[in-house]
């Protein structure tokens, strides 16, 4: 675990399908169980990949490659294929394999061309996700934000809320249960709290969970939970109540949240998911200035 951690944290804007928590998370939940893999050249790490594969009757492996692989360094476009070709290779379909493969390749034309090289075709279109440069320093990050979110955040400060940290316990229940029925209510896909449990659970120190809570007097109003993995951390999950959508504490939470992840040496935020069908949390998102990237999808 560690030698993975430290092969992780080596990748700028590294995301957190592919850190060891997220594969132990799902193997605690579901038949999936992680397998992890250092590509060398020369006896030299390359790039790293950790899939999640499932053996069920007659030997045959459904297996799927989230976010990854990961590159330690500069490689050129035929090296670029051989890794992923690599991986492909690991799971062939004439031997009862089903690979799922979504590389952490910006879609266009070149990542197009590396996945069908395999014999792969697109099931699924691209991901869209948006990072954060931490490493700007706070007076660029505000700089940066959309004038209406600046605005915004200027009048939640005005607040006077209560910012309260925890890393696991009752204000991580509090967030979950809420954020669970908030998820079903307006029926939006995405992970549920029993996911984001079981990562809080199997991050590997206690700093690698934050958990910010934003209070009037003895009443919590938000709360938003990140995860460190590495020089890099994920905007995982968050709920705002009426009170505290009114307060604007999203926007106080999501900012305090980037602070003290820079202070803690956090270089890149990930926001997650940006997409049309949920206009309200990208239009949050990305006025925080953060530019939106589109992955190539899942091939399989």
């Amino acid at each position: 675990m560690r030698r993975w951690m430290d092969l992780h944290s080596a990748v700028p804007m590294a995301p957190l399908e592919q850190a060891w928590m997220y594969g132990d998370a799902i193997a605690a939940g579901s038949p999936y169980r992680p397998t992890r893999g250092v590509v060398t050249r020369d006896g030299k790490p390359v790039a790293i990949v950790q899939a999640l594969e499932w053996s069920f009757v007659r030997a045959a492996r459904l297996a799927k490659v989230v976010r990854g692989p990961l590159f330690l360094k500069d490689v050129t476009e035929e090296e670029c294929v051989a890794v992923h070709r690599l991986i492909a290779d690991r799971w062939p379909m004439p031997r009862l394999n089903w690979l799922f493969f979504t590389p952490e390749m910006i879609d266009g034309d070149f990542s197009r061309s590396v996945m069908r090289s395999l014999n792969l075709k697109q099931t699924v279109t691209g991901y869209s996700t948006a990072w954060i440069d931490l490493t700007v320093g706070a007076d660029r990050l505000r700089a940066g934000l959309n004038q209406k979110w600046r605005n915004q955040l200027l009048a939640a400060e005005g607040e006077k809320l209560r910012i309260r940290d925890a890393h696991s316990g009752q204000a991580l229940n509090w967030l979950l249960a809420r954020y669970d029925a908030e998820r079903r209510r307006r029926r939006f896909r995405a992970a549920s709290g029993a996911f984001a449990a079981a990562l809080a659970i199997c991050a590997p120190r206690p700093r690698d969970v934050l958990l910010l809570q934003a209070e009037r007097g003895s009443e919590p109003l938000a709360g938003v939970l990140f995860l460190r993995h590495g020089f890099s951390a994920t905007y995982q999950v968050a709920y705002t109540s009426e009170a505290g959508r009114a307060a604007n504490a999203n926007r106080l939470l999501l900012w305090e949240g980037m602070r003290r992840l820079a202070a803690d040496g956090v270089r890149w935020l990930d926001l997650g998911g940006v997409d049309a069908a949920m206009e309200g949390v990208s239009r949050f998102k990305l006025g925080t200035g953060a530019a939106p990237v589109t992955l190539a999808g899942t091939w399989m």
